[in-house]
């Protein structure tokens, strides 16, 4: 399929061998959203049938995400339907080679990504025995915010319409 595809990375090949599984969903949603970059770039500059090979790539990396969600996880169904939702707006993208839509799907892949970034230092933080903890030794150093004005927080969220909450 695509000349990358032969090219084995040693580097990568053990990072994927030894990464936590919240690490590799980091992994694969990283890279989902950057494939979304390329494709966009390639459809834009009229590449159109390189960047419909990426975008098969982007579709398999949504169906193992899709894949992992198991039905152990209280929020199981939430999290399959936003991947069933990534899925439909990738067909969508596809279907017309759409650059806005694409650019939708790497946004929300985006925001998945510092998502699980985000769960990845906490697990992180917890396997080395940080906590966010403001009693533990190594944080009490910090002093409060300066600025506690968190109005600017309201301004922000009251735009969005979007919500995972069911």
């Amino acid at each position: 399929m695509l000349d990358e595809d032969r090219d084995t990375n040693p580097y990568l090949q053990q990072e994927v061998l030894t990464a936590s599984p919240v690490r590799l969903r980091w992994m694969l949603i990283t890279r989902a959203k950057e494939l979304c970059e390329g494709v966009e770039t390639l459809w834009r500059d009229g590449q159109s049938a390189l960047g419909d090979q990426w975008s098969i790539r982007i579709r398999e990396i949504l169906g193992e995400l899709l894949a992992g969600v198991t039905e152990a996880n209280p929020a199981s169904t939430q999290v399959a339907d936003f991947y069933l939702f990534l899925l439909k707006t990738l067909s969508e993208a596809e279907q017309s080679r759409d650059i806005k839509r694409m650019g939708t799907l790497k946004g929300l892949l985006a925001y998945e990504a510092d998502t699980w970034q985000l769960l990845l230092q906490k697990s992180t933080s917890e396997a080395n025995g940080i906590s966010a903890n403001p009693t533990n030794p190594l944080r009490t150093h910090l002093s409060a915010p300066v600025n506690s004005d968190y109005s600017i927080i309201d301004e922000l969220s009251s735009g969005s319409s979007f919500s995972l909450e069911v």
